[in-house]
């Protein structure tokens, strides 16, 4: 099953789990009157009427709403509020701490390798637990969690194995389908969730944060809430083993697929069942997610939401025992001492990827979605290879700002000066500055570093500005673009992507609203009209799109295109594929796939939610270095 076919499933699993959630609502309000009623009659002397019944159920309802509406409440501000939420924090891309900067080298190699922006990357410090999950409303709005636990307990391969899992998530639309469930999920265990904090609040025995307080009757008040709410607890449960356990082996597949590595996700599987903490993560909050965790939230029960550990390894390599792997982890590791800072060797800079082939059309489109070990080891040494003041800049909104113009800045002195001083006519002159001084170094590097530079920026300009200061770059970027009176179509790719992923667009909802390409044909035809002109492909529109008519060149202004591509990404998943293989056949009909079309291709891949790697697959080895 291939990309798009995973996309759609996971859409209609949607209907799937509102029918599986309502009979589950339904469960838990008429245990809830089984479990209250009976007594307060006993105690009361009063008849069971139908407005008893209405009266307990209607407070079950409200209390359900309630956990629901807390964690929608927390999601509208971002899809960072879920990890606060579990009393995460933000992992700073120019963070000193090994053990973390190794973490972002790890997510940064996968969103590179999958054609993603690098999502924002968060460490649950309080959790020993080895764990994860992706989140978000679409692959480029995800964040990645870890546990403390994952960070200090795995090794690099076991670690980009769980990264790499957390990515099948994001690419195979899971995360969407995840965060529905956790808003439903979180109403249904928010009744036992009071409970349990009541219980261990009240008894003395401490909350995770440390609070306690001695006081019995309220803690017997909590245990007969928990009872109750437990009903709502095996519920959750239930629905999340219907929503997760298939969907982990995939994940699973994936994960090995992209990495070339069973050893490390079962390495890190293995790791986590002799760990002293396992994957529990103690946060309350965690119950409504452990449909979205790597592992089960506790390793044995009998509602897990997740396939057995060593039904899991044998999956990933049936090569070998899972004992083998049990016993390999249960060895104490060698401490790996701290290399002596000597000269590297010049490193050989990656060769810019680019098909060249008409052959390549469908190969690009059959790698969306599909980063393979290849895919991965390119970006490995794309960012070996990005220079330490490059890399450097990148850890900031500031420095972010500064290498996202600088990759513009033209290098023909009167065209520069005209592009500083629109920069300086908004009052950026600190950005104007920063920017000339980068612009060589990045000069300097391959073209094909244009579209992985983007994605080095965009969780830090996503996360470290507001929606002004958002705003405010965006408009710097575009004064910088129009001040030499020409719109180049790698400064038309760049623009689309960053507002897109910056603009009042990065807010869309997203889902699907047309089922079929017949219901936007003027969308479809101004993007392929868009990409034939790029790839001098005009002869070729008939016979791709023959029933649409090719738009004039000067009809393709950027908000136009903008306004059909946000139509565009919410169309039905398996209506995009045609789409986007015309696309690629008009970029490669005159067999001569420039690397700018390559990147205006994935550009509007991206913009449909479909990431489209680096592709390895049928390429020319003769390739361009500039374009």
């Amino acid at each position: 099953m291939g990309f798009f076919e995973q996309q759609d499933r996971a859409r209609r699993a949607t209907a799937r789990l509102l029918a599986l959630y309502v009979v589950a609502v339904a469960l838990v309000i008429a245990a809830v009157n089984l479990a209250v009623v009976p007594p307060y009659v006993w105690w009361t002397g009063e008849r069971a009427s139908s407005a008893l019944y209405a009266t307990v159920s209607g407070i079950t309802l409200g209390v359900i709403a309630l956990g629901s509406l807390e964690i929608m409440a927390r999601l509208s501000i971002g899809e960072g509020e879920l990890a606060l939420m579990l009393s995460g924090r933000k992992v700073s891309r120019a963070s000193g701490i090994d053990a973390e900067r190794r973490l972002v080298n790890v997510v940064d190699e996968m969103a590179i390798a999958s054609g993603l922006a690098a999502p924002p990357v968060y460490v649950l410090n309080r959790e020993k637990g080895i764990n994860a999950f992706a989140a978000g409303r679409s692959p480029n709005q995800a964040i990645v969690v870890v546990t403390q636990g994952a960070l200090d307990g795995l090794s690099r391969d076991e670690l980009q194995a769980v990264v790499a899992h957390e990515f099948s998530h994001i690419l195979n639309g899971d995360i969407r389908l995840n965060l529905r469930a956790a808003c439903a999920l979180q109403g249904l265990v928010f009744m036992s969730a009071i409970g349990r904090f009541m219980m261990r609040f009240y008894s003395g025995y401490g909350t995770d944060e440390g609070r306690s307080f001695l006081h019995p009757p309220f803690a017997a008040l909590g245990a007969v809430v928990f009872a109750i709410g437990s009903v709502g607890y095996v519920a959750a449960r239930i629905l999340q083993a219907a929503i997760s356990r298939e969907r982990e082996f995939l994940a699973d597949a994936c994960a090995v697929q992209y990495t070339r590595n069973a050893d490390g996700l079962c390495g890190a599987l293995a790791r986590i069942e002799i760990h002293n903490h396992g994957s529990r993560i103690l946060n309350w909050h965690a119950d409504s997610l452990a449909h979205m965790l790597f592992a089960p939230n506790a390793l044995r029960s009998w509602f897990s939401t997740h396939p057995a550990t060593d039904t899991r390894m044998r999956r990933a390599n049936p090569h070998l025992a899972p004992q083998f792997y049990f016993e390999q982890q249960r060895r104490p590791r060698p401490v790996a001492e701290k290399p002596k800072p000597k000269e590297q060797p010049k490193q050989e800079a990656p060769k810019t990827i680019v098909p060249t082939k008409v052959t390549a059309a469908a190969a690009l489109v059959a790698s969306i979605g599909t980063p393979d070990g290849a895919a991965l080891e390119y970006a490995s040494g794309m960012l070996a290879y990005l220079p330490a003041s490059i890399r450097e800049a990148l850890g900031d909104a500031a420095g972010a700002q500064a290498v996202m113009v600088g990759s513009i800045i033209d290098s023909e002195a009167t065209a520069r000066g005209r592009q500083l001083r629109a920069l300086e006519a908004l009052g950026r002159q600190e950005l104007a500055r920063k920017s000339e001084v980068l612009a060589p170094l990045i000069a300097q590097l391959d073209r094909a570093y244009r579209l992985p530079l983007v994605a080095l920026a965009l969780p830090v300009l996503r996360t470290e500005l507001d929606e002004a200061g958002r705003g405010a770059f965006l408009a710097a970027m575009r004064a910088a673009i129009e001040a030499d009176s020409r719109l180049s179509l790698g400064e038309f790719v760049l623009d689309t992507i960053l507002d897109w992923n910056l603009g009042p667009k990065s807010k869309r909802a997203g889902g699907v609203r047309f089922q079929s390409r017949n219901e936007l044909a003027p969308e479809c035809a101004l993007i392929l009209s868009l990409l034939a002109h790029a790839g001098n492909s005009e002869a070729a529109f008939a016979k791709v799109a023959p029933n649409l008519a090719l738009a004039p060149r000067d009809s393709l202004q950027l908000a136009k295109v903008s306004e059909a591509l946000e139509r565009l990404s919410q169309l039905a998943p398996l209506e995009k594929e045609p789409l986007l293989a015309a696309c690629a056949e008009l970029i490669a009909a005159d067999a001569n796939v420039k690397l700018v079309e390559h990147e205006l291709l994935r550009a509007v891949a991206a913009a449909l939610d479909c990431p489209m790697p680096p592709s390895i697959a049928a390429l020319d080895p003769r390739l361009l270095r500039k374009s």
